[in-house]
């Protein structure tokens, strides 16, 4: 019995991709630039690799998560890339990191929804 409670308390889960629609009409560098400062603010390190790409990083209490964003004028994606230090399974990542890219994903709705009231 105390496996099984052990197990089911671990708090490690699958990680999660996140796709959101963009609503309105955006440039290509108002959606990179509402991406890199959404992930700055939150602590990650952001780098546009191309156009339509941007990669970001996470280091806390010695851990470090790797994502990537591909984005379109419709849409961005939100990528589990890996980790190192957070779980031996690469299948799984602790809740913190579903929570984080939910938070991200949250932040870069909001930018947007500033950046089109700014010029409406």
């Amino acid at each position: 019995i105390a496996l099984i409670f052990i197990a089911g308390c671990s708090g490690n889960r699958a990680a999660r991709d996140i796709t959101s629609d963009i609503n309105g009409s955006f440039t290509s560098q108002q959606i990179e630039k509402a991406i890199i400062d959404s992930g700055k603010a939150r602590g990650w390190a952001m780098k546009k690799m191309r156009d339509g790409l941007i990669t970001g990083k996470i280091v806390t209490r010695g851990y470090s998560t790797e994502i990537r964003i591909p984005y379109t004028s419709s849409q961005y994606s939100i990528e589990y890339v890996g980790s190192q230090n957070l779980t031996p399974d690469t299948e799984k990542v602790p809740n913190n990191y579903n929570r984080w890219a939910t938070k991200l994903d949250q932040d870069i709705q909001t930018k947007l929804l500033e950046q089109q009231n700014l010029y409406n």
